[in-house]
């Protein structure tokens, strides 16, 4: 009885999920702006307080491995979530647009100008929240300790697609 239960849930999430949803361009960003924040807030907790409890794990969790929230969150909201340093300019995994992004934050860095969360859009069907982590933050100094500006930006990455398949039809009317 319970596993017919627990498969009537999942197909109402899915009927719901497949949904004809009209979604403009804005309720899209509006919708990933929404969850990059809730993601960072809950990932950075996550990572603090891991750091906090086990320092001798830090390498791992800086990768963010050993830490099955942030795995939760990626499935949750089905985006990619990374921790950015300066060392990432290099990384050939980012797009072009994205290293320019970092390249700014690390220039606001090194002059000790403010940070601000932002959204990039790559092409039609991938949207990526960025979101520096406060200096203050012990994500900084033991993550990142070796770099000279100490910085560190939440990479969160969304498919287009998906975000419209997980968003309530009901909270849309909300956000216009």
């Amino acid at each position: 009885m319970e596993r017919r239960v627990n498969g009537s849930k999942e197909a109402v999430e899915k009927v719901k999920s497949m949904q004809i949803k009209r979604v403009t361009t804005q309720q899209v960003v509006t919708i990933v702006d929404d969850w990059g924040q809730r993601i960072v807030k809950q990932a950075q907790a996550n990572l603090e307080n891991s750091l906090a409890k086990s320092p001798s794990d830090a390498v791992a969790f800086c990768q963010l491995q050993k830490l099955p929230q942030i795995d939760s969150l990626e499935k949750l909201y089905t985006a990619e979530i990374n921790l950015l340093g300066t060392k990432d300019l290099k990384n050939p995994a980012l797009s072009a647009k994205e290293k320019e992004v970092l390249d700014a934050y690390v220039y606001n860095a090194e002059n000790k100008l403010s940070q601000i969360p932002n959204i990039q859009k790559l092409g039609d069907t991938v949207l990526v929240y960025n979101a520096p982590v406060s200096l203050q933050s012990s994500i900084c100094h033991k993550c990142f300790g070796e770099d000279a500006t100490h910085l560190a930006v939440w990479r969160v990455k969304f498919k287009r697609n998906e975000v419209i398949r997980k968003v309530n039809a009901k909270s849309l009317q909300k956000i216009k």
